[in-house]
């Protein structure tokens, strides 16, 4: 061992107890943590770490007499506040009073320490009145009362000037005397100091006179700060006090002359000196071999401790070359005794992650010239990689320059496998892998949260297998273990990566998704579809039972986590009591615990499941309704799609074509429309019928990319003129995206498709569209048409319209016409075309064909 540590003999021991971190056992009684920040004289702390100056001399003689200990925390101004605030310290000295600090923290009552601010500045500024400050940039301490004074007069009087935050206020001296700032405010007692050291002058600039406390976090420790009002109120009315002595002992100079007042004391003391020097001379020879005896005992100690100690000990210089490392350190590293002196990092060990750690720790240690603590995984050359808790110090000479950095370093490996091998155990189910059930209830307790404070509607779901118990009766545990292990994958793979799969019992799993939408009905029906979808991943594919395949089916609760849901509880039970509900009905079926919801996502399943078996048969059909000029002829039709379902008769295309939206068979239903609406152009014109018929759009049709094309490709293959289809769009597309529906609308007129605004006038959109879009046709809304001529408003309204397309050279269709009071009036202020009941109802198409052949121009009192 002598050949790897004598360098730093004499020193590992110490190094060893600051790494090893040794504590002294803390003092009984009040212990105190005190915020300090550097504010010369009024308060810092000293070399030994105890408060100093004026405050801090004063807190000691109050901690001293009353029994407390004081432990020191270093903090700047504002990150001292901070901790205050926060309960993070006990006590911070030099608080000035303000009504804001006194509502934010509890102060005593007598002042411990009365003052003003000062402005200082160099000498060759002539600063005489706060006028002077103008373009001037004054350094404060950040957070201060002298910022906000400042700051707040200056503003008052627009007096153009910058204050300039800092840390601490010598640091504003040091702005000052360096020019980096014109001036610094600061207390009368810091001031006084700091201005003789940095070459500064007091301006006759003297404001904010204020009072200095003790602060304690709001409310807490109200006997510190009686103590504290005591001890000042009886130091303050006695002149020669305590308190008075420590003002004058920081006012008035510091040194004073020995020799002047004790010149005969010190020479013979000094004479008393040699004496005693030479005879120490004598006793230190007697003892230094007896030091030597016991540094070697010592060293024979250390280095037993080192090589039993369980941990890597090394010792690395400056230059990061090892001067010392135990058998430990060396053993892991593939090394002989003594292998790795003289040797750095890189040449030991080739991971760079590992070398970059290991570099950044030495550094910080560097740095701060502070012990530090970290984790770091070091992947050696040849055995697999291992996680330590190291621990830094730095080494010192005896003139307190730092030469090293001593490392002891643990390894944890084993302890955080064991650690993590017990987290797992208790979040996760052993045989699934699951999650179980307390981890379920923590985070359904912070999705209703969530759904409180309105972010989101989510789900919980319940599942209980069917008769499971008699899978494991009649088989066997370790089958019913290899099917629940097999619902588990399934139950994974039927949710998004978001939601959470848990196991809560032995034969109930619970399913919580997340983010289902914004209202109740949206996310119902988005967690009917995860539950079915799940409901049939369980039951449609069989499981294998001693290798032959058997079914399982699963009853599913599902209840919605929103706004008033209450607890956790309350929730499970609501899922609880659905899925009791859905085994009475025989099993493997969903159902809601809200029955209310039950039926309307039902209604919207088996719309969305029979519309796409309805498209192509005679079930979904189109009918027209004829559109009439003031003439009685015929000047045009819309087609509108009809529904009949053989078990629920006719389907209001209000609740299936919102359906076909969401689902995206919208494409399917309008590509059908299309060629139907083709189909019968070309019928009407071999009939001589030229007239257009108008076609609903959906908006998401519209704006596919492909929609062009696949329009003129329809037009073609049929050989229909495109100015005989007119596309019938809401006024809600166009508030959508403006710029681009105009520019597919501008591509399609240019294969002779017209368009026209349907429902117009019940939109919010701005009118300023009908001059940049492709427009040939207006329809003015049923609801409009209802109350003319009767009603005034729906009078002007339709005028209103009436008149501006005119102006636009638009056309005008009426919809909803049933009486003739209603043609007469449209007809008398030239609308060009009515539709309605009154005219004639909508009707299948083959019947409008049977008519035409028998009128070929029919009058406005048609009816079919």
């Amino acid at each position: 061992m002598a050949s790897r540590d004598r360098p730093y003999r004499g020193t590992i021991l110490p190094a060893l107890a600051l790494c090893l971190g040794l504590y002294v056992p803390a003092v009984h009684g009040l212990t105190l943590e005190v915020g300090i920040y550097e504010q010369k004289p009024d308060v810092y702390i000293a070399k030994d770490g105890r408060p100093a100056g004026i405050l801090g001399e004063l807190l000691n003689e109050i901690a001293r007499q009353e029994g407390w200990t004081i432990h020191t925390q270093s903090c700047n101004w504002a990150h001292c506040l901070k901790l205050l605030a926060e309960g993070g310290i006990d006590l911070l000295p030099d608080v000035y009073y303000t009504p804001e600090r006194a509502k934010t923290f509890s102060l005593h009552h007598v002042p411990a320490l009365h003052s003003w601010s000062q402005v200082y500045a160099r000498p060759e500024h002539a600063l005489r009145s706060i006028e002077d400050l103008r373009n001037h940039m004054i350094a404060v301490l950040e957070g201060s009362t002298q910022q906000d004074y400042l700051q707040t007069t200056l503003s008052s009087l627009q007096i153009e000037a910058r204050t300039e935050p800092v840390q601490t206020l010598e640091t504003g001296f040091q702005q000052v005397q360096a020019r980096l700032s014109d001036a610094v405010a600061a207390d009368f007692y810091v001031g006084e100091l700091f201005a003789q050291q940095y070459q500064l002058v007091a301006t006759p600039i003297i404001f904010q006179p204020t009072q200095a406390f003790y602060a304690a976090p709001k409310g807490r420790h109200p006997e510190v700060l009686a103590a504290i009002d005591r001890h000042l109120s009886a130091w303050q009315s006695e002149p020669d006090s305590f308190y008075y002595r420590t003002l004058d002992s920081w006012r008035l100079p510091r040194t004073q002359s020995l020799l002047g007042r004790h010149g005969l004391w010190i020479v013979g003391g000094l004479s008393g000196l040699l004496a005693l020097t030479l005879i120490a001379t004598l006793l230190l020879r007697i003892q230094l071999g007896r030091q030597r005896r016991l540094l070697r005992r010592t060293e024979r100690r250390l280095d037993a401790i080192l090589e039993a100690i369980d941990a890597a000990v090394s010792i690395k210089d400056l230059d990061r070359r090892y001067t010392f490392a135990n058998r430990k350190h060396e053993e892991f590293l593939g090394l002989g005794e003594g292998g790795l002196i003289g040797l750095r990092d890189e040449d030991t060990l080739t991971d760079t992650d590992s070398l970059d750690s290991i570099a950044r720790s030495d550094q910080a240690v560097i740095v701060s010239r502070e012990r530090s603590v970290s984790q770091m995984t070091i992947r050696p050359r040849q055995g697999e990689p291992r996680v330590f808790l190291t621990i830094k110090a730095p080494m010192r000479d005896p003139d307190g320059a730092l030469e090293a950095i001593c490392t002891v370093a643990t390894d944890i490996t084993e302890r955080l496998r064991a650690e993590e091998t017990a987290h797992h155990l208790s979040v996760y189910d052993t045989l699934t892998g699951l999650p179980n059930r307390r981890t379920a209830l923590a985070h359904l307790t912070q999705m209703i949260e969530a759904a409180q404070q309105g972010r989101s509607i989510g789900a919980l779901l319940l599942i209980d297998l069917d008769g499971f118990k008699r899978i494991n009766d009649m088989h066997g545990h370790a089958t019913g273990d290899e099917v629940l292990c097999s619902i588990a994958d399934r139950l994974r793979a039927s949710v998004r990566d978001r939601d959470l799969v848990s196991r809560v019992s032995a034969d109930e799993f619970l399913v919580l998704l997340d983010s289902l939408g914004g209202n109740v009905n949206d996310a119902a029906r988005n967690a009917m579809h995860v539950a079915e979808k799940i409901r049939l991943a369980i039951c449609n594919s069989a499981v294998s039972i001693q290798n032959k395949p058997a079914y399982v089916t699963a009853s599913i609760g599902l209840t919605l986590i929103q706004a008033e849901s209450q607890t956790s509880d309350s929730v499970m039970r609501e899922a609880d009591m659905a899925t009791h509900r859905a085994k009475q009905h025989s099993g493997n079926q969903v159902t809601f615990y809200e029955q209310g919801l039950q039926s309307e996502v039902e209604q919207r399943l088996w719309l969305e499941h029979d519309l796409l078996q309805a498209i192509g048969t005679p079930q979904l059909v189109l009918h027209i309704q004829p559109q009439f000029g003031c003439d009685g002829r015929v000047t045009g039709g819309e087609l509108l799609a009809r529904w009949t379902h053989p078990a629920r008769g006719t389907v209001s295309p209000a609740l299936f074509i919102p359906v076909a939206e969401e689902t995206g068979l919208i494409g399917l239903l309008g590509s059908w429309s299309l060629q139907f609406a083709c189909d019968a152009l070309l019928s009407l014109q071999k009939l001589g019928e030229t007239y257009p018929l108008s076609l609903n759009i959906s908006p998401k049709q519209l704006m596919e990319p492909q929609f062009t094309e696949y329009i003129r490709d329809t037009l073609e293959s049929k050989g229909v003129p495109g100015n005989r289809l007119i596309f019938e769009i809401t006024e809600g597309v166009l508030i959508r995206d403006i710029q681009a529906v105009a520019q597919r609308m501008q591509a399609l007129s240019l294969l002779g498709i017209r368009f026209s605004i349907d429902d117009f006038g019940t939109g919010y959109s701005n009118l300023a569209y009908l001059k940049r879009l492709p427009l040939y046709e207006l329809k003015i809304d049923k609801s409009l048409v209802q109350d003319v001529p009767n009603d005034g408003d729906s009078i002007a309204i339709v005028q209103l319209i009436l008149a501006m397309a005119d102006q636009l050279n638009l056309r005008v269709v009426a919809e909803g016409v049933e009486t003739e009071a209603q043609s007469r009036f449209l007809f008398e202020h030239a609308c060009h075309a009515l539709q309605g009941y009154l005219l004639a109802r909508p009707m299948p198409f083959d019947a409008w064909l049977d008519v035409v052949r028998t009128r070929q121009r029919p009058g406005p009192g048609l009816s079919a």
